[in-house]
């Protein structure tokens, strides 16, 4: 693998562990909603991909609002970005995500025997991660 896809694997992975909280809270409200085998999309509205997404299902005013707030609770030293999390179906996701991520199709065939999937979309790409239940913070 390249550096650069390394870097990008990293990213998605990092993004997904210092948000766990966010995900199991999408996870949590998408059983309340009886979405049958939940998938979290976790997007970083501050790269060009997760932010254009988030653009999409929130609009420009609410997400460069987020981003804006986001800034001023962070010192210039911190790692951290803004993050939106909200779950699909599985079957709803092997019907959109493909479109904009097609090499996370094969993943999507089948859900995991334990725990759930999160799709974690920073670094101008994506991967699809496998979040246990004991991950819960």
């Amino acid at each position: 693998m390249s550096d650069d896809l390394d870097e990008a694997l990293e990213a998605q992975q990092w993004l997904l562990e210092t948000s766990l909280p966010l995900v199991f809270e999408a996870f949590d409200d998408a059983l309340q909603r009886d979405v049958e085998v939940p998938v979290v999309v976790l997007l970083d509205c501050e790269d060009a991909i997760g932010g254009e997404i988030a653009r999409s299902w929130l609009g420009d005013e609410t997400v460069e609002d987020a981003i804006l707030h986001q800034s001023d609770d962070l010192d210039e030293e911190s790692e951290a970005t803004t993050v939106f999390a909200v779950a699909f179906s599985l079957e709803e996701c092997r019907t959109e995500v493909p479109a904009v991520f097609p090499y996370l199709e094969p993943a999507l065939e089948a859900a995991p025997e334990v725990g759930f999937y999160a799709i974690s979309v920073t670094s101008g790409g994506a991967s699809i991660l496998i979040v246990p239940p004991d991950a819960r913070p």
